[in-house]
């Protein structure tokens, strides 16, 4: 059985994509900052192959509690899914209101929280088969279509450290045969995109894990993919 871990696992993409991988057969380590009462009132009832820690990411004690409750119970990961992420309502704010001091935390949450977890888990990972490590990114992340914005400062800048992290672990892990992916998953109706985002998130998970598998092994491949397997610019 393949093991995968899947960060913000208790959100909208998050419980897609748990659901889209236990319907592949994989055993899950789901992770996300949501107690765990709350969370698995959320997700689906298999005790046999899902597995919840609450963590919060920018914890680095806590991110290492979390390797330590993976480790437990299986000696690789074959797949790790970073989909932990948030935005402010006041990354909506021009320049005059911006509150720079406030942005902190959505930093450390969508641009270091996914290296706190490539590093903690990337031991496992050397030792799955698959060796696919994708961070969620956003067109927001991307300097040429990123949707024209003229705030989310914030959110923009932390996508766009996200990716060139994602490109530097590419070239230090691709001797170790890791495939590292960039994904957009698109405006997905969800909490965070809101009711009128026109993406159903399974089908985004299902583009996730279409890409994950077809691209795993292949080094040389792009590395910056929408959910629905185009090219995203960078």
């Amino acid at each position: 059985m393949k093991n995968i871990l899947i960060t913000g696992a208790a959100g909208g993409l998050g419980i897609a994509l748990v659901n889209e991988y236990l319907s592949r057969g994989f055993r899950i380590f789901a992770a996300d900052i949501v107690p765990e009462e709350e969370a698995l009132s959320r997700l689906p009832d298999e005790k046999d192959r899902l597995f919840y820690l609450p963590t919060d990411v920018t914890d680095t004690g806590a991110v290492d509690a979390l390797a330590r409750f993976v480790s437990a119970r299986t000696d690789s990961l074959d797949i790790i899914i970073s989909a932990a992420g948030i935005i402010r309502p006041e990354s909506e704010d021009l320049l005059e209101d911006f509150d720079i001091d406030g942005s902190i935390r959505l930093f450390d949450v969508n641009a270091l929280g996914p290296l706190r977890i490539a590093k903690a888990m990337i031991g496992l990972l050397r030792a799955g088969k698959d060796k696919v490590l994708v961070n969620i990114s956003s067109e927001a992340g991307s300097m040429t279509s990123h949707a024209d914005y003229i705030m989310r400062y914030d959110y923009c800048m932390s996508k766009a450290a996200l990716n060139i992290q994602s490109v530097i672990l590419q070239r230090y892990l691709k001797p170790e045969g890791i495939r590292v992916l960039l994904i957009n998953p698109g405006w997905m109706h969800t909490p965070m995109g809101g009711p009128d985002a026109p993406v159903d998130p399974a089908d985004s998970a299902r583009g996730i894990a279409e890409l994950a598998e077809e691209l795993r092994g292949n080094l040389d491949r792009y590395m910056y993919w929408n959910y629905n397997k185009t090219e995203r610019p960078w």
